[in-house]
């Protein structure tokens, strides 16, 4: 008899979780090593700099990220403690912020100020979803104390996606946002963004609703493009506006 797989069981598994996520920023890493992979100008040329450096900075986060999370966890000893979950937490709080700071950085520069003029915008703008997730996960908690444990997950992907799906709304508003390529590269990064939360949340529906392991499959899928395809997109999409 042929044994039914697992998807739950594929998905925790270090091979998914960890080490299928690095090959491509690894790549794109050595690619840059070797003198490829530059932005090229772009919509922006006085943000093709930053581009690169934002593009190398989280190329390198994005492999720290998964390997802090997992195997150093257990390394260490803290995993399944307070200390791993801040840890996790920390990366996940990074992981959002690393989107702002691209979107709003360019709106600083392409309005003649610095970069950093944007980091306060893009600090403030990470604590958007988590203070609507968390207080939204405990009221359902109250409410429902069946609920599944991770609800808070899908709480938070569900705002991230409207909060992603507004800011992108709002883009054609901002007096910034010149030249139109600009705003449209803007909004391809929103889009994606948006993509790979709603691909989490739709598992995490299929997950703690419906109870289907396929949703555990499905995860897969936004991990990839949140952790390996996030910099190589940029970088692309941007060299592609002109």
């Amino acid at each position: 008899m042929v044994r039914a797989v697992s998807w739950k069981a594929v998905y925790a598994t270090d091979l998914q979780s960890y080490w299928a996520l690095l090959p491509v920023p690894l790549l794109y890493l050595a690619w840059r090593a070797l003198g490829g992979g530059r932005s090229r100008g772009g919509p922006l040329p006085a943000a093709a700099p930053f581009v690169d450096a934002y593009a190398v900075a989280f190329a390198i986060e994005t492999l720290i990220d998964p390997l802090a999370t997992g195997p150093l966890s257990r390394l260490l000893g803290i995993a399944g403690t307070g200390a791993a979950t801040a840890v996790m937490v920390f990366f996940v709080l990074l992981g959002d912020f690393r989107v702002y700071l691209l979107v709003f950085a360019l709106l600083a520069i392409a309005a003649g100020r610095p970069w950093r003029a944007a980091l306060p915008r893009a600090a403030a703008w990470t604590l958007l979803v988590p203070l609507v997730a968390y207080p939204a996960s405990i009221a359902i908690g109250a409410v429902r104390p069946d609920a599944d444990p991770n609800t808070i997950w899908l709480v938070y992907e569900s705002v991230f996606v409207l909060v992603a799906l507004g800011l992108r709304q709002r883009l054609p508003r901002e007096a910034a946002v010149e030249p139109a390529a600009l705003r449209d590269f803007l909004r391809e990064v929103l889009g994606y963004v948006a993509l790979y939360y709603v691909l989490w949340a739709t598992a995490d529906v299929l997950i703690q609703l419906a109870g289907l392991d396929v949703g555990w499959l499905l995860r897969i899928v936004p991990n990839q493009l949140y952790y390996a395809f996030w910099i190589p997109f940029v970088v692309w999409r941007f060299s592609a506006r002109r």
